[in-house]
């Protein structure tokens, strides 16, 4: 059976931008060294420049922040799902509001 370009040999597998369990293991990895050792690390970004400093915040949080979301990448279900949360956050947020 021959591959159709643009589809995946096993369409039931990992989605596409889906983080590897490696991946999640070296960024908690990645959180618990920074959380151990935050003070030192500011000691440290405080003796560089200012160039180098936001330089090297940069490089830090593009590997414990996940890349944004191509919103035409979704599936229906997805969509659905993000819509239900955030109407479900305002309910939360317009009952909090009534309380006070």
């Amino acid at each position: 059976m021959p591959f159709k370009k643009g589809q995946s040999g096993n369409p039931a597998g990992k989605r596409k931008g889906t983080r590897s369990r490696t991946t999640i293991q070296l960024q908690q990895a990645l959180l618990r060294l920074l959380d151990e050792h935050i003070d030192e690390l500011s000691v440290d970004l405080s003796g560089l420049s200012k160039k180098d400093r936001v330089n090297a915040v940069i490089a830090l949080v593009r590997h414990l922040i996940p890349a944004a979301i191509n919103p035409e990448a979704l599936t229906e279900a997805q969509m659905q799902m993000i819509v239900e949360y955030l109407e479900n956050k305002r309910n939360e947020q317009a009952h909090t509001e009534e309380k006070n």
